[in-house]
């Protein structure tokens, strides 16, 4: 849940790219996952940036299974 706060708390300051970096940055494919159900249903503009980078990341993850 930290990283859905942190995520949602930068883009509350309109700094997505801060927020897609954290994304970026977590290594659980759960937290992302809610992330990405959270984000995907929000209807900001700026969550898009987010959304890519959540998606990328879990490509990651799984490539490294």
């Amino acid at each position: 849940m930290g990283l859905t706060v942190e995520v949602l708390d930068q883009l509350e300051v309109c700094n997505p790219q801060a927020a897609a970096n954290a994304a970026l940055k977590e290594n659980s494919a759960i937290a992302l996952i809610e992330l990405l159900e959270i984000l995907w249903t929000c209807g900001l503009e700026s969550a898009n940036t987010v959304i890519d980078a959540t998606l990328l990341r879990l490509q990651q993850l799984r490539a490294m299974r």
